[in-house]
């Protein structure tokens, strides 16, 4: 995949569009499920990489906000417990970005409002179900003000259906979103999902978003000096930046040298 992006100079202003500040680091949560030492050394050499670019926020629960040293990036809390997390985020000294949490799409307004006044300026991202009622999910979020959230690993996978799903539904209500869990590789191979596939179906809203999120050949993806080409469809540097600010803001990985050597393989990023 994407060998002239290597060799093109013009194909970097398409890469940079599509992958920077892609990944949330989550090596707090498994299957890394790092201590909290090794959880802060290896974001730190992350963030020291060539390809720190590519990097956004630290992810850690609300309960461990405790742990963390004096000297962090930016951060996103999962609310892991009560109420009361979000006092113990409004106390935290870092800075906090977001806040995400799983919850019943009935709770969004009431626990939105409650973002808004104990942590003003801090975006909130709720984890939806896919599958039945996701519409009306994606309306409560949207009328929220906030963001979704889809896990697409963990003990339960969601389809190729379901994710595609999830995508277009975000796309047509204007919601941005972030994705969880299962992403550890760029491209879909068996029951996993690719995050180059989500990256893909976000992008080029004029494709079958379930045949690019189902993809499992690398070679049908294009980046190069004029954008992002999947099935013959296609996305220039412009709708890029565009979809990625305003609908797939961020993936959490707990790798981040697994994403990035998986590129460098396919020659997507230089080696």
């Amino acid at each position: 995949m994407a060998g002239q992006a290597q060799r093109d100079p013009a194909g970097v202003s398409a890469r940079r569009a599509l992958f920077e500040r892609l990944i949330d680091h989550a090596a707090l949560f498994p299957p890394a499920s790092m201590s909290m030492p090794d959880a802060v050394e290896a974001d730190r050499a992350a963030r020291a990489s060539g390809h720190a670019w590519m990097l956004d926020r630290f992810i850690v629960p609300a309960s461990r906000l405790g742990e963390l040293p004096p000297e962090m990036p930016r951060l996103s809390v999962v609310l892991d417990g009560g109420e009361g997390d979000l006092e113990a985020v409004a106390a935290t000294p870092h800075e906090v970005a977001l806040v995400e949490a799983r919850i019943d799409p009935a709770w969004i307004p009431d626990t939105q409002a409650l973002v808004r006044e104990k942590l003003p300026g801090v975006r909130a991202f709720w984890e939806l179900s896919p599958g039945r009622g996701l519409h009306g999910a994606v309306a409560a979020v949207r009328e929220a003000g906030a963001g979704a959230k889809i896990r697409c690993g963990g003990t339960t996978l969601p389809s190729v259906e379901e994710v595609a799903a999830f995508i277009v539904a975000c796309r047509e209500a204007g919601v941005p979103f972030k994705a969880t869990a299962g992403l550890h590789h760029p491209i879909r191979s068996g029951d996993r999902h690719g995050f180059l596939n989500l990256l893909a179906a976000a992008v080029l809203a004029d494709g079958d978003a379930e045949a690019i999120v189902g993809e499992e050949d690398p070679d049908a993806f294009a980046l190069d000096g004029d954008g992002l080409a999947v099935h013959g469809h296609h996305a220039d540097t412009a709708a890029i930046e565009a979809a990625r600010s305003e609908l797939f803001t961020a993936y959490g990985s707990c790798s981040f040298t697994e994403p990035v050597e998986d590129l460098m393989r396919l020659r997507v990023l230089p080696g």
